[in-house]
Parts: C-alpha cells; structure tokens; sequence
C-alpha cells in the first residue's frame, strides 16, 4: 500500500511528514487507529518536498484554503522538509498552520523558530500546566525538562511574529484547565481546548 503523505479532512490538507515523535501521549490518537478519516497514517517512507508536493496536487481540487502540518508524528523531526514544504505551499498563496509538540527547537538542537516564518499560525500542544503533569500525561523522552522546553518554545514563535496558540485536551479535566488558562494568561498566549477524539474521525 502506497503511503499517504497528504490527507484531507474538513476541507483542508493535512500534510503527514514523519511517525517519529518524542513524546507518547495518553491521548494520541496513534492509540486507537492507524490513520485519520479512514485514511492510513503509518509510513513505511518519510517524504521529501517533491513526494509531499506531488501528493496534495493529487488533493488539491477539494482544498479551500489552508495547509495543516499535522500527521502521524512531530513534523518538526524533518524541519529541513517542513520548511521547504511550507516556503513552496506559501508561494501558493496558501494558510499555513504547524500543528507541534513543541519540542522541535530541544530535538534539533537549536532555536527553530526563526525558520518557521512562513506559517500563518503555529498551534503548540501544552497538554498540562505544569512539568510533572506534562510528564504524567506525555512520557516525554525529555522527562521533567520537556514542559519548560515547550514554553520556551511557543514564547520564541511569538517573539518571532508568528501568530502563536497554546492547546490542551479536554481529557485534563476543568480544574487543570483552568490551571492551564491561567498559565497562557500570563505568558499572552491564547488557549484552545480541544475536544478528545475516540474514533479518529472515522465517525
């Protein structure tokens, strides 16, 4: 079976660049399918930008206007693909959005977030509000240092021009929620609350 490297849902690419990820989150939806919308996710190669570009010309009739780096894995373990995939999908005329970890500055060794200019938005996935719940939740391999490496990381976005959200599952519960919001309050980062997905869009 051929790999995907783009999928659609909701009128909008998403673009699946890697399986490789350094967290294991209880709530992955890695968890319970293999792929999103009915559409496999786990690859057996990794794209370059031609094999992604390629794959969304094949998709491209039915996409309204933005592009989601979201797959099976941390797109920002293949920076080097991401950022030329959004410099060309940008030239396009595309919306970009990074849907991350947070964790791509700490896993390629230095701050990314000059590189990530072309991207309307960077979406960062805060998942608690504070290092130990962060760690309970992710299994980080960064361990207790993962938290604090991804508020750095969505404070350097912001720093850089990009515009910069915080999200966390619903599964944390109010009180960490509320815990989470206050924390984004004082660092001037919004919050989005996602709702948890069971049946991987397949519903």
């Amino acid at each position: 079976m051929a790999d995907n490297y783009v999928y659609v849902l909701d009128g909008k690419a998403y673009v699946n660049l890697t399986n490789r990820c350094r967290n294991a989150c209880a709530f992955c939806i890695r968890n319970s399918g293999d792929g999103v919308a009915g559409t496999p996710l786990w690859l057996d190669n990794e794209p370059n930008a031609d094999d992604v570009m390629s794959a969304f010309d094949k998709v491209t009739g039915v996409v309204k206007d933005e592009i989601v780096f979201c797959g099976y894995g941390e797109p920002t373990e293949r920076l080097d693909v991401l950022t030329e995939c959004a410099a060309r999908f940008k030239a396009r005329g595309y919306k970009l959005r990074l849907n991350t970890n947070g964790l791509g500055s700490a896993s390629n060794g230095h701050d990314i977030s000059s590189e990530l200019c072309a991207f309307d938005t960077v979406s960062v996935s805060l998942n608690n509000f504070d290092a130990r719940s962060y760690y309970d939740i992710t299994r980080s391999q960064y361990g207790l240092d993962a938290f604090d490496c991804v508020v750095n990381f969505a404070l350097a976005c912001k720093t850089a021009g990009i515009n910069t959200v915080f999200t966390v599952v619903d599964t944390i519960g109010e009180e960490n929620i509320n815990k989470c919001r206050a924390l984004c309050d004082g660092l001037g980062i919004p919050l989005r609350v996602r709702k948890y997905v069971a049946d991987n869009y397949n519903g």
